[in-house]
């Protein structure tokens, strides 16, 4: 079983899913899963200037770049073969 939380720094859950699949309705050619699991998880907090850590199962420079017009700072390790990367985001 895989739970999606995103939380605060004091570890209050601000959001929550169980995930069951890859939702296939969510993904678009410029929107891969996990970038549309986490714009749905921050879009209530769009535009309020929080930061956002995360690990490289979710971490793209398109979600970066999505999330940054938003006002949401980001953090993450990325994967050294994603297919998005570029020398540019690892800076």
């Amino acid at each position: 079983m895989k739970l999606y939380k995103l939380h605060d720094s004091k570890g209050r859950t601000y959001n929550m899913t169980v995930y069951l699949g890859k939702d296939r309705r969510c993904v678009t050619p410029s929107m891969t899963a996990t970038h549309a699991t986490v714009t749905g998880f921050t879009a209530r907090n769009e535009h309020v200037g929080h930061k956002l850590y995360m690990d490289n199962f979710f971490s793209s420079p398109a979600l970066f770049d999505d999330l940054h017009t938003k006002t949401i700072n980001c953090c993450g390790t990325i994967r050294p073969n994603r297919k998005e990367d570029t020398e540019e985001f690892r800076t």
